[in-house]
């Protein structure tokens, strides 16, 4: 999974009426023009075989008026890439991309980024194998696939810089039973609509105590092994 960071963008220009928008510096017009650019970064500065996303999720200026130009904007959004280099580079793109788009457009502008970005979240690879067994055996297809890495962002990724680690998706998702009144469970993690399906719960369980015996398991074989040696 992706190294995610979030970002509040403040443009300041100078309110005013606006039916004198020659008098006014438009902080969203600024905006509008940044947001436009912000996407041109990981399209046209980044290598097509790199992975990067720039997303801006939030966008306020104004009051509830109808004729005047506010005196300031705020962007918020996200960076995510698969490995902490790439965020680094593009987190130094859209500081250097906002200070332009506001200096072209005579405003001042501030960012803002989150204290401590989110990690990527990369399997340790002996123990990734060590754990394909359990998955295979409590999946209901009596199999664990390979999922292609995604720009989601999690903070498991902060352990497993710190120790060996490997994730897990357990996933879900049915077209729900209005008959039985049980509702659609496939709509993405942040729809509206999102309803967990339970029914994945006992996997999740299943798998967490599967992985414990095993471990347990090796340990004694291990200390097996260390005693008789010393012997």
């Amino acid at each position: 999974m992706a190294a995610a960071e979030t970002f509040e963008i403040s443009l300041h220009g100078k309110g005013g009426h606006a039916a004198m928008p020659h008098l006014t510096i438009d902080p969203i017009v600024a905006a509008s023009s940044l947001v436009v650019n912000l996407q041109s970064i990981v399209s046209r500065t980044i290598s097509p075989l790199e992975s990067g996303v720039v997303s801006i999720t939030q966008i306020s200026a104004g009051e509830k008026v109808f004729n005047v130009i506010p005196a300031s904007a705020t962007l918020r959004g996200t960076i995510r890439a698969l490995s902490t280099e790439m965020l680094m580079s593009l987190k130094e793109k859209v500081a250097h991309m906002a200070e332009s788009i506001a200096l072209v457009h005579g405003c001042n502008s501030t960012i803002q980024y989150s204290p401590d970005f989110y990690p990527p979240t990369v399997n340790d690879a002996e123990l990734f194998e060590w754990s394909t067994g359990v998955g295979d055996l409590v999946s209901w297809e009596g199999k664990m696939r390979d999922i292609v890495p995604t720009m989601g962002g999690e903070d498991f990724g902060f352990l497993a810089e710190a120790i060996p680690a490997t994730f897990f998706f357990i996933g879900q998702g049915s077209g729900g039973d209005e008959k039985h009144h049980i509702p659609r469970s496939d709509y993405g993690l942040h729809h509206p609509s999102f309803a967990l399906d339970e029914e994945v719960l006992p996997i999740g369980v299943e798998l967490h105590a599967n992985l414990a015996l095993r471990s347990l398991k090796k340990l004694s074989q291990e200390s097996e092994e260390a005693t008789k040696a010393e012997l």
